[in-house]
């Protein structure tokens, strides 16, 4: 893999556009039901091809704020100690409207290789005349590779919370 080609994305600096953008997750609860999730607070560029994004665990929102607060204790994301969730791509190959990331993720201390794949978008031009590019990716991760280990065991053994969670991330980016 490579560096996306400049038809792809051009040249500079892109700074991602969080009104536009959405970074989310999805995990199954009791293996029944999906609960999906995203983070209000992120930031991020893309410099010639590369991603470098931040998002701040406290801003996750499930629309439970129970289960939000109990998100940030320390047997899940422990906001307190570990309050940035760390992307940084590597590597990136764009063919057409496909695209994949391959790049690092940093949950509580731990770094782990990522594979996001999904859609580029094409280069656009908002009304206001900025140059604006665009993709959708999402990947899995087992979240107790990261110390977010918290669970329970059902009565048939099941756990109430499932180890893989997928990633969907969804941005806009002006160049700046």
């Amino acid at each position: 893999m490579s560096s996306l080609s400049l038809t792809s994305i051009p040249a500079g600096t892109y700074n991602i556009d969080p009104a536009h953008s959405n970074v989310g997750f999805e995990v199954k609860h009791l293996g029944i039901a999906t609960v999906r999730g995203s983070f209000t607070k992120f930031a991020g560029t893309i410099e010639d091809g590369v991603l470098d994004g931040t998002v701040e665990v406290a801003s996750i929102s499930t629309g439970q704020e129970p289960r939000d607060a109990h998100l940030q204790a320390p047997e899940m994301f422990d906001s307190a100690q570990y309050p940035e969730i760390k992307f940084h791509s590597t590597e990136v190959e764009a063919s057409g409207d496909e695209v994949t990331l391959v790049g690092d993720i940093t949950i509580k201390g731990v770094t782990a290789p990522l594979t996001l794949k999904g859609e580029l978008a094409e280069v656009a031009e908002d009304p206001q005349g900025n140059a604006r590019i665009g993709f959708e990716v999402s990947g899995k991760i087992d979240r107790t590779d990261f110390g977010v280990s918290f669970n329970q065991i059902l009565p048939n053994g099941d756990k109430a919370i499932a180890d893989k969670v997928k990633i969907i991330v969804s941005v806009s980016a002006v160049k700046a």
